[in-house]
């Protein structure tokens, strides 16, 4: 499905009403604590017997207390109203889009299947022209065929096309209004969201300053990167250093500000929150995101601790580029291969120094062959556990996030670079989501699954009908012989995921045009580029990956170490086919193939 006639994006505006409710009640409660205990201090002001100099002291001191209460109470109040409207406005008008876009599915499948019509009719109408009979019949000559019969089956082909056409033009005509339907609810939402943004833009001349508040409106209502770009563009240098330096969180996530912004943002961010001991898993999340900063070369290009379940960021790794705060430099700049990695079960910033590492050498292996790469590791998302890896909440969550992020990294990168996504187990499940939802491609041209816990064939959205389609992209999976997780997580489903989604249990390689290739161990063609004479003394050693995981762990929890050549690590079989299908755009074995298992084990 593409964008709307009027170019609004078609997608679910994602949206709790009550989480919303909830809010706006817990802020009233807020304020009417306030208020009490703006109360409570006027009555020591006026009221506190005693005399002294200690009484007086307390009698000022309350009455200035109280004061001070009096803006944070009028704030609450604002914060409180503006919730209430906007929550009342996208239950009205995102909900209501949110239904129309079934409508417009359903117009837009009922005109494919009307113009199909038309073809079927004027292809039976030509076929009809052609006949011996109708020359016949047409030139005035006679047929064995009567008149009154030719003539009548000239009318009812010349009338399936009539026929066909007018139902084709309705059905345009339903298209329309589908859309008129759809864009009106659309824009009513976005007017409310844009007021709701410029409201909390002005909520308190403390909180966002008069000189800022146009600007960081303009940017919160921005509907796409290239529209968020062409707004930051328009700025002068001191304003977007001002309103970066004053609003760091909001600038170091905000798909399409150039990334040079947001890693200086973000940096700034980890380093301030890093001054704060916030206890576990928090801490461990901030030293490991430090560690790759300091030691490592990566560099954060979003960053989000503590909305979430547990702490999200993606880290961006360029051989030769690191953060120098003395300027601003693209680090995508001269980009010709551009990789994102997405972990999957149990997966979490604690264990970015593995990934971090398998980024590196991503960026190795395209050096290899005289490319420049740059290696994203994605962890933005809460990633299941034992219990909620059969479901697909968290998979939908996560492949919103993806496709927000993806949208921007496709603005961001060099036009010619060619994207690679790689999902290991759940990661897989959530990136071919993603992907497959997308109207576009979103910019990524392989797909690469490796351990995949398994896909869904629903596309995002409330339309249960909606398909994933990968057009545009290649497919690409593996998953190794001793892998036993990654096939029972194409088993697992959940009742009320079930319900709704179905299970995530189709295999990629399974899909149209999908390229399987080997983790099982095997050799390669030897440097010089020939084939080997003899498996086991020439080219060179892939080895197989041990179970389910991506680095040191096997079939154990993540963390665990001794079973090298995980799905990622280099060195394995799987790796060496990642890196040649970025390069290339084949991998270097494939089952039954030249470096296969079956093709050197004897």
């Amino acid at each position: 499905m593409t964008t709307s006639p009027r170019g609004y994006p078609f997608e679910t505006i994602a949206y709790d009403v009550g989480q919303m409710n909830t809010l706006h009640e817990r802020l009233t409660k807020a304020k009417e604590a306030v208020e009490q205990m703006q109360l409570v201090l006027n009555n020591l002001t006026g009221h506190l017997e005693g005399s002294g100099a200690a009484i007086d002291r307390v009698r000022s001191s309350a009455g200035d207390v109280a004061a001070a209460l009096e803006k944070p109470s009028d704030r609450i109040e604002r914060l409180s109203g503006i919730v209430l409207r906007y929550g009342t406005a996208v239950e009205a008008h995102g909900g209501k889009a949110n239904q129309l876009m079934a409508d417009v599915s359903a117009a837009q499948t009922a005109l494919s299947t009307a113009v199909a019509e038309v073809g079927t009719a004027e292809d039976e109408l030509g076929a009809w022209t052609r006949s011996d009979d109708y020359r016949a019949w047409s030139a005035g000559e006679e047929t064995e065929t009567s008149t009154s019969t030719l003539l009548s089956r000239d009318d009812r082909f010349r009338e399936g096309v009539t026929t066909a056409q007018g139902t084709r033009d309705r059905a345009a005509e339903d298209l329309a209004d589908a859309w008129t339907a759809w864009e009106r609810e659309f824009e009513a939402w976005d007017d409310a969201y844009a007021r709701a943004v410029a409201s909390l833009a002005r909520v308190d001349s403390g909180y966002i300053s008069t000189a800022d508040a146009p600007s960081l409106a303009a940017l919160a209502d921005a509907d796409s990167p290239e529209e968020v770009a062409a707004i930051w563009d328009s700025m002068s240098e001191a304003e977007r250093a001002r309103i970066a330096a004053s609003y760091p969180e909001f600038i170091g996530n905000l798909e399409g500000i150039p990334y040079e912004y947001r890693i200086a943002a973000n940096v700034a961010v980890l380093e301030e929150t890093s001054k704060t001991s916030w206890g576990e898993p928090r801490d461990g999340e901030i030293e490991a995101l430090l560690s790759e900063l300091k030691d490592h070369g990566g560099v954060p290009i979003s960053l989000n601790l503590f909305d979430k379940n547990q702490g999200t960021a993606a880290m961006l790794y360029v051989d030769g580029f690191s953060y120098d705060r003395s300027r601003l430099v693209d680090p995508l700049t001269g980009i010709t291969n551009v990789s994102v990695l997405l972990g999957g079960m149990l997966t979490e910033l604690r264990h970015l120094r593995d990934w971090g590492a398998t980024a590196s050498d991503v960026n190795k292996g395209v050096a290899r062959d005289g490319g420049t790469g740059a290696a994203i590791v994605w962890f933005g998302y809460d990633t299941p556990n034992y219990e909620t890896v059969g479901g697909m909440d968290l998979a939908v969550a996560g492949a919103e996030s993806l496709t927000s992020f993806l949208r921007g990294l496709d603005h961001e990168a060099p036009g010619d670079a060619v994207t690679t996504v790689i999902g290991h187990s759940y990661g897989s499940t959530t990136a071919f989501l993603a992907v497959g939802s997308a109207y576009d491609n979103l910019g990524v041209d392989n797909l690469i699954a490796v351990g995949s816990a398994g896909l869904t064939d629903r596309a995002l959205g409330e339309d249960p009908d909606a398909r994933v389609d990968y057009a545009g992209t290649n497919i690409y999976a593996s998953t190794s012989p001793e892998d036993m997780w990654a096939r029972k997580g194409r088993w697992a489903s959940d009742g009320l995921n079930l319900i709704r989604w179905g299970t995530h249990s189709i295999d990629p390689g399974s899909i149209d045009g999908a390229t399987s290739f080997d983790s099982n161990g095997g050799y390669g063609p030897n440097l010089d580029g020939s084939q080997p004479t003899s498996a086991r003394h020439d080219g060179t050693p892939l080895l197989q990956t041990p179970g389910h995981g991506t680095h040191d762990e096997g079939d154990w929890s993540i963390g665990t170490t001794g079973y090298p050549e995980g799905y990622l690590q280099d060195g394995s079989e799987s790796f060496a086919n990642i890196i040649e299908i970025i390069n290339t755009g084949d991998p270097l074995t494939t089952p039954g193939g030249y470096g296969s298992d079956d093709w050197w084990l004897w």
